[in-house]
């Protein structure tokens, strides 16, 4: 991941802490993860959540992605088209390790691997970082599950449903899932 800088984000900085860390309400007990992601048909996607903030009157919508083939691998996102066209938020549970490319962040542990948050920082850097679930070995491996996952990433972002609740997951309902596996069948088989 290349080093970029969303300046929407840097200039309204105080805007974006402001979003990111207040209370904010989704009102759907169930995101429905049902349809093909239109730029990727590896993932499915749900129809916007909109989120509503404690303070701020922006429009702002939660976003879940699930790859077709496998469940453990998704992600969601916080938009604010207000603030930028890029997600303000995000979290990956797979793909590839990558580097934040943050000066004050020492060579040895700019290193990141999945799973892992994005946010900005101050200088509209995306950083990608770990929370201590997600250091700890037994509740990273709790949180392959996205319907757990999805009250991590409530938490961190500051997001519930009604009172003290959080919503559920729900991927291609009214259908048979089945676990899939990418094994290769011929792998070992001499065709000599």
């Amino acid at each position: 991941m290349p080093k970029i800088i969303i300046t929407e984000i840097r200039d309204k900085y105080a805007d974006y802490t402001t979003l990111l860390t207040g209370r904010k309400s989704v009102f759907e007990q169930v995101i429905n993860i049902t349809e093909k992601k239109g730029n990727n048909k590896n993932f499915l996607t749900n129809r916007d959540v909109n989120v509503k903030h404690s303070s701020l009157t922006d429009a702002i919508t939660l976003i879940a992605e699930v790859r077709v083939d496998n469940y453990k691998y998704f992600n969601f996102k916080l938009r604010c088209r207000s603030l930028s066209e890029v997600p303000f938020f995000r979290f990956d549970s797979d793909g590839e390790t990558h580097r934040n490319y943050d000066d004050s962040i020492p060579l040895s542990e700019q290193q990141i691997t999945t799973p892992h948050f994005h946010r900005f920082n101050e200088n509209g850097l995306l950083i990608a970082y770990k929370t201590d679930k997600l250091l700890n070995e037994q509740e990273r491996i709790a949180l392959e599950d996205i319907s757990l996952c999805v009250i991590h990433f409530c938490h961190e972002s500051n997001i519930r449903l009604n009172d003290d609740d959080f919503p559920g997951i729900s991927i291609m309902p009214g259908t048979f899932q089945f676990e899939t596996e990418n094994n290769d069948p011929n792998k070992g088989v001499n065709f000599a």
